[in-house]
């Protein structure tokens, strides 16, 4: 295996620096530089809006200088290896002499650009820094071809695509997990959505709709219907029928939240940005044989078939959040046949030993 040195915001608490690639070189002899430590991503995820005004350019500053001392650090001992970079190593403007020393680099060493996200929609990379990046990686890594139509048309022949997935859940038997899962289908339906606080805003407007869902169930069934929320951000808002548990993010939590829900929920809003997201939500439920149901937007309309999903399209009324509910929670054999499609799709189109296998043939 060659030297690899990995750029990252955090290589442990960002969610699609571990997805993307700290999964695949754990463990490994690959080095990890992560521009924000545990401490200080904890500290700025503590902060609302008002508090990342204040102390955004403070970061940066940060940003800066860590990623700075850890490319002269490469510049000094990498030869013949590999550097990824991950999205942007310093958001919005990368420095000069961060590029001067990204361009030593490439001179000795094989340049990866790995992104999962519409990182200009976001503003995270700007248009000039997004063209340096593209021009002087020798492999682009990209989760979906909705990222590919951003390259530049120059550089499309650097472009691999993979699709983010999830390796955590690799030790479960689905048969284990549909008899957990069966044991409360009678009672209780229990939804779920796992993501950083960020996506808040995404869960939010659909509250409504899952509280008349909620209410709607019980009286067809008499089951309860609750939402476990896996975040570092609690959901605060008021339901009259639907419950609503907040459960704070941890990787292990999370992995017993998902496995003992009974549907995965992706509701997005349909803008420039979350048509670049790579559907890795709806993957992670999959990986469980869950059944989804997902906003009809981006990645989501290739991914979800009526074999496991549903696809939900809010600018009509051929399906509601509150129909493909409905649905999954009156028929457990119905529930069961989709859940194994889930896991099947999982395993035939986002199997990590096949993103494994990419990155070892990569650094090999």
């Amino acid at each position: 295996m060659k030297k690899v040195s990995i750029y990252v915001e955090n290589a442990w608490l960002t969610p699609s620096s571990y997805y993307r690639l700290t999964q695949y070189f754990q463990p490994s002899e690959a080095r990890f530089h992560s521009a924000v430590p545990d401490c200080i991503y904890h500290w700025w995820h503590s902060f609302e809006k008002t508090g990342r005004l204040v102390f955004s350019v403070p970061l940066y500053v940060f940003y800066v200088f860590r990623t700075l001392l850890f490319l002269i650090e490469d510049n000094l001992s990498m030869n013949n290896g590999m550097v990824i970079l991950a999205r942007a190593i310093v958001p919005r403007r990368l420095p000069f002499l961060h590029k001067y020393l990204i361009l030593r680099l490439a001179k000795r060493n094989k340049i990866v650009w790995e992104l999962d996200d519409n990182i200009l929609a976001s503003k995270r990379i700007s248009p000039a820094d997004f063209h340096f990046y593209s021009k002087y990686s020798d492999i682009i890594v990209v989760s979906t071809d909705i990222l590919l139509s951003l390259i530049d048309k120059r550089f499309v022949h650097k472009v691999k695509i993979l699709p983010t997935t999830d390796g955590d859940f690799l030790g479960y038997d689905t048969e284990e997990v549909l008899l957990q899962r069966k044991s409360l289908y009678n009672e209780e339906i229990r939804l779920v959505w796992a993501a950083t606080a960020v996506g808040l805003e995404y869960i939010q407007p659909i509250i409504p709709s899952l509280d008349d869902t909620a209410k709607a169930l019980k009286e067809l069934t008499g089951k309860k219907l609750t939402l476990h929320v896996v975040c570092n951000k609690p959901l605060q808002v008021e339901t009259s029928c639907l419950e609503i548990v907040n459960i704070h993010w941890d990787r292990e939590i999370a992995k017993k939240e998902i496995t003992s829900s009974h549907i995965g929920l992706m509701p997005l809003p349909d803008t420039d940005f979350t048509r670049g997201k790579g559907g890795f939500k709806l993957i992670q439920y999959m990986s469980t044989a869950m059944p989804v149901i997902a906003s009809a937007v981006g990645f989501n309309n290739e991914m979800v078939t009526k074999d496991f999903g549903y696809l939900i399209n809010e600018d009509t009324t051929e399906m509601t959040w509150k129909d493909a509910i409905i649905e999954l929670s009156s028929d457990w054999e119905c529930y069961v046949r989709m859940s194994k499609n889930a896991k099947d799709c999982y395993d035939n189109h986002f199997s990590f030993h096949k993103n494994m296998e990419f990155w070892e043939h990569l650094t090999c």
